[in-house]
């Protein structure tokens, strides 16, 4: 029985390619298999904000983007998500889960950001579009559920070619979309510190801000534990701030100004004014 929903769901995907039914559909397939209580498609964009093209969330639970949530998210705070990071810095694609992909220190650095108290597991796709744009499905389990088994991992896995295959003929299909909203936003990112800061400090910057450890940046810059908090050191100084969670904080509400001057150290302007 299962399978024939399973093949119904499919052929009712593939009849809706193309149309304003599609995602639903999507949903609904992703729903034969896979127990999930929200599921998003967003347009990543490097030089422009996020599009939300669907949501679905079950009644009752708490969704991520609802709400002044939603406009932070897409307008401003996507730029730290781990699966936009993934595809803007390594121009990654397919399956992922969150544990794999985020930071050692994402969820707690950023809990007053992004909603994660109440996210018990994330797993996405990342589907490029061009050099500048990808298609994210993202896939959340709220409250007291258990996390995306092994099995299940797997077998979204196997969907990553087919249904990879059928957004990009959607989106083929659908053609450009004429709302799209350019932002500074990643701009603003990668310019974060690079007028203050020397080369060294200037990485580890941006890796504090991506929420890595002290022992994890010594990791990825292959440098001692000691260089790294040295490094750290010269930052908070420089800044006039004191922690990792100070410096995000700054970088959050630099983000969330109404305007972004492109190609602008905004770190730099905060500390000529202090």
């Amino acid at each position: 029985m299962k399978l024939d929903k399973y093949s119904l769901a499919l052929i009712e995907l593939t009849q809706h390619v193309g149309t304003e039914h599609f995602y639903s559909r999507l949903k609904d397939f992703f729903k034969v298999t896979f127990d999930f209580d929200e599921i998003l498609v967003l347009q990543f964009h490097k030089s422009a904000d996020t599009q939300l093209h669907y949501r679905y969330g079950n009644v009752g639970k708490k969704n991520r983007l609802y709400g002044e949530e939603s406009w932070r998210y897409l307008t401003r705070l996507y730029v730290l998500d781990p699966f936009y990071r993934l595809f803007a810095d390594k121009g990654k694609e397919g399956f992922y889960s969150l544990d794999e992909i985020a930071p050692d220190e994402f969820s707690s650095s950023y809990s007053s950001y992004f909603n994660f108290l109440s996210l018990t597991d994330e797993v996405g796709y990342l589907f490029p579009i061009d050099d500048d744009n990808c298609l994210h499905l993202d896939i959340s389990r709220f409250g007291n559920t258990d996390k995306f088994s092994s099995t299940d991992k797997t077998k979204f896995k196997q969907l990553v070619t087919p249904i990879q295959n059928l957004c990009n003929s959607h989106l083929a299909l659908m053609g450009e979309n004429s709302e799209i909203s350019h932002s500074n936003v990643e701009n603003a990112l990668l310019n974060f510190g690079k007028d203050i800061l020397t080369k060294k400090e200037y990485q580890v910057c941006q890796l504090l801000l991506q929420g890595h450890s002290t022992k994890a940046i010594g990791t990825i810059m292959s440098i001692g534990y000691e260089t790294v908090k040295m490094h750290k050191k010269n930052i908070y100084g420089k800044t006039f701030l004191s922690s990792q969670s100070e410096l995000l904080a700054l970088f959050i509400d630099i983000l969330q100004s109404d305007s972004l001057e492109k190609d602008v150290d905004h770190l730099s302007i905060h500390v000529e004014e202090q």
